[in-house]
């Protein structure tokens, strides 16, 4: 065989190659794309959050996108949309197209807790946003000075009923989560205490360190340094489960006190987005909170991390949980939140 036909018969066999590789590659790059209508995502993702940036929500929602960039090739950008106890970035997606170019990383207490609240705000939680999938488990602390002589929920209250009306409990304004758990648990017995509303967790926390308040519902995370460094005593965990990083601290329902809401952070997506996106970002959600680096990342945050729920199961927790949030609300007579 000649020089000549040896070298034509080996690029033959090269081409040959190169063509079966390519063939085979192109059904895996077909079925890369397959499952979402219109290529999605084949641009940018809006990724609303609704509250200012820096905060511990906020960046672990930015971690969030910046992980689904990575697995879907296309930026997720976080937009901070504060506001009207959260309804000005749950109305951004609201008022979307259903095609998953926008989503709404958001909490409980501004999205199940407002809806609870006011029946006729601008959207319809159950109607309007499509539950994609739960992020963490959380609550607040209801705490107590140093200087309280109390050492649990039952001291608390016990003091509460022997002076009535002496004692104000802070949180961080009417219709917010903490007031809505202390109007109930106080209902419930009997008993009075003065409301005092205030802006933030800080501003709960500082009055408490400073003297002025006695009592407080905080953040379970933004309090941490405050109760490792003991200027603030929690009593309970406003939630069903404890905070990996406070385990001391007894849920309600260990303390006798029947309680079945939590706090969560939760994905969302305008309702009637195509079912394979939904799927889809709730496979990558959870891997993500499973995951080690998101489970310490939860952790971080002083939040537990849930079992694995689908969509549906999400869906299905707000129907249970939206109609006990709305009682609290109009038995307490408690109308708006600040």
């Amino acid at each position: 065989m000649s020089t000549f036909t040896k070298r034509r018969e080996a690029l033959t066999r090269i081409a040959g190659g190169a063509l079966a590789a390519a063939m085979l590659a192109r059904p895996l790059a077909g079925l890369a794309q397959a499952p979402f209508p219109g290529g999605w995502p084949n641009r940018p993702v809006r990724f609303v959050i609704p509250s200012g940036p820096g905060a511990q929500t906020d960046l672990f929602a930015r971690y969030v996108a910046d992980t689904l960039s990575k697995v879907f090739g296309q930026p997720f950008v976080p937009e901070n949309r504060p506001g009207a106890s959260g309804n000005i970035g749950a109305m951004a997606v609201v008022n979307a197209p259903a095609d998953g170019y926008a989503l709404l990383f958001s909490a409980a207490s501004f999205t199940i807790v407002p809806a609870a609240l006011n029946p006729d705000q601008p959207y319809d939680l159950l109607r309007d946003l499509a539950p994609i999938a739960q992020i963490g488990v959380g609550g607040l602390f209801l705490s107590v000075s140093p200087d309280m002589p109390v050492k649990s929920v039952k001291d608390l209250f016990d003091l509460a009923g022997a002076n009535p009306g002496r004692y104000s409990y802070g949180t961080t304004g009417i219709g917010s989560t903490g007031h809505l758990i202390m109007a109930s648990l106080l209902s419930q017995r009997g008993l009075r205490m003065t409301h005092v509303p205030y802006k933030s967790s800080a501003e709960v926390l500082r009055d408490m360190v400073g003297g002025i308040l006695q009592v407080g519902w905080v953040d379970s995370t933004s309090s941490l340094g405050m109760v490792q460094a003991g200027k603030v005593r929690p009593l309970a965990h406003g939630a069903t489960v404890r905070a990996p990083r406070t385990p001391d601290v007894p849920p309600l329902n260990d303390v006798g006190i029947p309680w079945n809401l939590d706090g969560w952070l939760g994905l969302f997506a305008r309702a009637g987005t195509p079912e394979p996106i939904i799927r889809a970002l709730n496979a990558e959600v959870t891997k993500l909170t499973q995951g080690e680096e998101g489970r310490a990342r939860l952790h971080a945050m002083n939040a537990a991390n849930p079992p694995p729920t689908t969509a549906a199961e999400f869906a299905q927790k707000i129907r249970i949980d939206l109609p006990q949030w709305r009682k609290i609300a109009v038995d307490n007579n408690i109308k708006t939140a600040s």
